[in-house]
């Protein structure tokens, strides 16, 4: 082999081996990116019925920790507004293939056999919905200890979403950037209205009180110019039809 082949033959190798590794690293990249699937079941409980529905309900619980449930469950309830006898009951995250493979987990489990059998007699209505994690924006470490989460739910315009993402993003990476003192979640509905969620936990009431520095004036400072700041709240703001607001507990006693 001559020396030109030989080079030739070195950085041909070479090429294949950096392009795995970043093949490899983009494949672990996307993997992750790929769970930001999450379910939340809505429960209405029949009238005088909530506390037979919550013993019911720790049972059925118990039966599917007994079957090793895969998913891990958070139930909630609205502390305000005209739904607070619903039980939200949430799972986060998974792939759309997770989706199959927990139908067949639920098949083999017979947990559906078991609600129909023991909870359902107590329920008046319900409802499954769907939503699209965005981790990129959010900031909520694993280790996150709260017992309350309040929810904005911004009621989204067509022909937004470019716009709206690039002003998401400015907005969150200012808030990481300059220390927020908050965790927060985004996600975005699968199903139903065109609708996306920013969650902010809390461990108290106290805690829900406006901080010291107002978000305004936090990306103000890290724009380096008040102006600025407001044009992109202002932008952000011709997103939305109407935005809603709701605190919703963390019934940890019904969650596994």
């Amino acid at each position: 082999m001559t020396k030109k082949l030989k080079a030739l033959s070195f950085y041909f190798s070479l090429f294949i081996f950096l392009m795995t590794c970043v093949s490899v690293s983009v494949n672990a990249e996307e993997k992750k990116l790929e769970k930001i699937i999450t379910t939340m079941w809505v429960f209405y409980p029949k009238a005088g019925q909530s506390a037979d529905f919550e013993k019911a309900f720790k049972k059925h619980i118990e039966y599917r920790k007994s079957m090793d449930d895969p998913r891990k469950w958070s139930v909630y309830q609205a502390d305000m507004g005209k739904k607070m006898n619903a039980y939200l009951v949430r799972s986060c995250c998974e792939s759309w293939s997770d989706l199959d493979e927990y139908r067949q987990w639920n098949i083999k489990s017979k947990a559906s056999e078991n609600w129909r059998e023991n909870v359902s007699q107590y329920v008046a209505h319900y409802q499954r919905d769907r939503s699209e994690a965005d981790f990129e924006n959010s900031h909520w470490p694993a280790d996150v200890k709260y017992k309350y989460v309040g929810v904005n739910t911004y009621h989204l315009k067509l022909g937004h979403s470019a716009a709206r993402e690039k002003d998401k993003k400015a907005l969150s990476d200012a808030a990481k950037s300059e220390n927020w003192p908050y965790n927060w979640f985004w996600d975005e509905n699968i199903n139903g209205k065109m609708e996306m969620n920013l969650a902010i936990p809390y461990m108290s009431y106290g805690d829900m009180a406006p901080p010291e520095i107002k978000f305004s004036e936090m990306l103000a400072k890290h724009l380096d110019n008040k102006g600025k700041a407001k044009e992109l709240l202002t932008s952000w703001s011709s997103h939305f039809k109407s935005i809603s607001y709701n605190i919703y507990v963390l019934r940890e006693d019904l969650s596994m």
